[in-house]
């Protein structure tokens, strides 16, 4: 599940998908002071049609903030990203994919491809990491999981429809750019366990779903620490790196008055190197709402 976990810190992407609707109660919680309040959400980016999850008390922290944060604002029409991720992702020479896994990879790879769809020729003009990305979104899609039916649609939908600002932490070219940026080593970590991981997505998923569903976010922080621990190159530049950035922002937020909800991937939040942990290292409080 290493990769479905990292890459899950991307929105660009996906986060762990869950399988299946009813009503999720994930958890919120606020950092404030007398003229400030900062709401922080975690969130699953990518959801079967129908899953009912915008609890009232979470959609009441939304409508009463000034501001919406995101990940990155990815834009709607996926024609304007594709230039870049063609750019960014296009192997321009190199082996094929099969020959840049593990020989007991393979004929899981071969499988994957038949069961997806993906054209191995389009696959071996692709550099790892986007090649990782394609396998695993196309097998979300197989399972009838979108990155449309997410949290974060519903947040900025919610958002725009109120006139709110909404703000990116990253942009969309960062994000690619971690990914474009990793070790070909760490690059092909993603990869196998991709492939490897296919067979388990669904039980991996409703495991994920049933903590989140609890607000157990250092439970997910646990699944992944013992998942990362095959790159911990991916651990730092998807997860550890990137929270102690968004943890100095919020720390500069706080200067100033407002009310602001923060909608960040779930796998954020919690562990000892989590965002809710860097806050509090900071010297905030950090209180649970939800």
């Amino acid at each position: 599940m290493i990769m479905r976990s990292l890459a899950a810190c991307l929105c660009l992407l996906f986060a762990v998908s869950v399988h299946g609707p009813g009503r999720a109660a994930p958890a919120a919680w606020v950092v404030r002071d007398a003229d400030t309040q900062i709401t922080l959400f975690g969130t699953i980016h990518a959801l079967p049609a129908g899953t009912d999850w915008l609890a009232p008390a979470v959609a009441a922290r939304l409508d009463a903030a000034d501001t919406l944060v995101v990940e990155a604002v990815i834009p709607d029409d996926p024609a304007v990203l594709a230039p870049m991720v063609t750019r960014l992702g296009t192997a321009t020479a190199g082996k094929p994919l099969a020959a840049r896994l593990p020989r007991a990879s393979r004929e899981r790879l071969r499988r994957l491809v038949a069961e997806t769809g993906v054209p191995m020729a389009t696959l071996d003009g692709m550099k790892t990491w986007l090649a990782a990305i394609t396998l695993a979104d196309a097998s979300l899609a197989k399972a009838g999981i979108s990155a449309a039916n997410g949290v974060e649609p519903a947040l900025l939908a919610r958002a725009r429809a109120a006139a709110k600002p909404i703000i990116g932490l990253e942009t969309a070219a960062e994000q690619l750019g971690f990914l474009d940026g990793l070790p070909e080593v760490d690059q092909r970590i993603m990869l196998a366990a991709t492939i490897d991981d296919a067979a388990t997505a669904r039980a991996d998923a409703d495991a994920a779903l049933a903590l989140w569903q609890k607000g157990d976010v250092d439970g997910i922080a646990r699944d992944l620490a013992e998942e990362a621990k095959a790159s911990p190159t991916l651990r730092r530049v998807l997860l550890t790196d990137r929270n102690r950035r968004w943890a100095d922002w919020v720390v500069g937020v706080m200067k100033r008055p407002g009310a602001v909800f923060v909608a960040v991937g779930a796998a954020h939040l919690g562990g000892p190197d989590g965002l809710l942990a860097m806050l509090k290292a900071r010297g905030l409080v950090v209180e649970r709402v939800g």
